[in-house]
């Protein structure tokens, strides 16, 4: 169908790889942004106007499953001095304990 227009094959292969760097980058830096704690609107704007150094960057901010909660014993704390003033119940005592403990 495409020779039909009179492109060839290098034309055609010129015409797939810029469908690949407008479309493919920018849904990269979307899905990319979306587990990282960028987000994945920030993550397809800056592939869309950085394109792969747009990438990069996103690739600079660290995965949401690898945030660790650096003060969990003090919230930990905080959350028991809840429980014992009466502020939380058990259960929301345990569900956070369990949740900082994992």
């Amino acid at each position: 169908m495409l020779l039909a227009f009179g492109l060839g094959g290098g034309e055609i292969l010129l015409l797939l790889f810029i469908v690949l760097f407008l479309v493919g980058v920018p849904f990269w830096g979307y899905k990319l942004g979306s587990v990282r704690t960028i987000g994945g609107g920030f993550g397809l704007l800056l592939a869309l106007l950085l394109n792969l150094l747009g990438l990069l960057v996103v690739y600079l901010f660290p995965k949401i499953d690898n945030l660790v909660v650096a003060d969990a014993p003090e919230q930990l704390r905080k959350y028991k001095e809840l429980l014992d003033s009466g502020a939380i119940t058990e259960e929301e005592y345990q569900s956070q304990k369990a949740r900082l403990l994992k």
